[in-house]
């Protein structure tokens, strides 16, 4: 957001190389022990950089990418789009609006707490809401070193995500639309 609070723009070109993204990420799957497959959710990566509105447009882009070369069916677009793009864009999203009110507003905060826990939170909520479904139409329930691989999967995101914002919060910072400069750059001392 800029300081008169309205969103920066966002470049087509990022929205479409974000959907991109996103479908590469669902579209390289791996089934493990009988569970639902893992695979990279994207999302929370999509919201930092888009903000939650455009991210929500790139998770349907990037469903639809995925499904387009066959790596999901049409059918299970919609339940991927709420549970493996809107769900984990909603845990990112509260969790990055309670790190704002709660804690000062520093540069590592953003990138750690908010950024890298945000995204660990959204990946591990999209796999267990996932999981939890799964074991509901299954007749038998994955086995348990599945969620260790959930956990492997969520904690490789949450650093990927966070290399991503940090390189862009360093030299792009005005392509993040969760990022502002005057918050989280300013120098200390005195306020205005």
């Amino acid at each position: 957001m800029t300081r008169a609070g309205r969103p920066k723009p966002v470049s087509p070109h990022a929205l479409g190389a974000i959907a991109v993204l996103i479908g590469l990420g669902w579209s390289l799957r791996t089934t493990l022990v009988g569970g639902p497959p893992l695979h990279w959710l994207v999302a929370p990566l999509a919201l930092f950089v888009l903000g939650p509105r455009w991210a929500a447009v790139a998770v349907v882009g990037g469903a639809a990418f995925a499904a387009a070369v066959e790596t999901m069916p049409w059918a299970a677009l919609p339940m991927a789009v709420l549970v493996d793009g809107w769900l984990p864009i909603a845990v990112a999203w509260g969790w990055l609006k309670l790190v704002e009110r709660r804690l000062p507003a520093h540069l590592f905060v953003y990138l750690f707490v908010a950024v890298f826990a945000g995204t660990l939170l959204a990946a591990l909520a999209g796999g267990a809401v996932e999981r939890v479904l799964h074991d509901l139409g299954s007749v038998r329930a994955a086995a348990p070193e599945w969620w260790v691989a959930l956990l492997i999967l969520a904690d490789g995101e949450a650093v990927t995500t966070g290399f991503v914002v940090t390189g862009l919060a360093v030299f792009r910072p005005d392509w993040i639309q969760t990022f502002d400069p005057d918050r989280y750059l300013r120098r200390p001392g005195p306020r205005d």
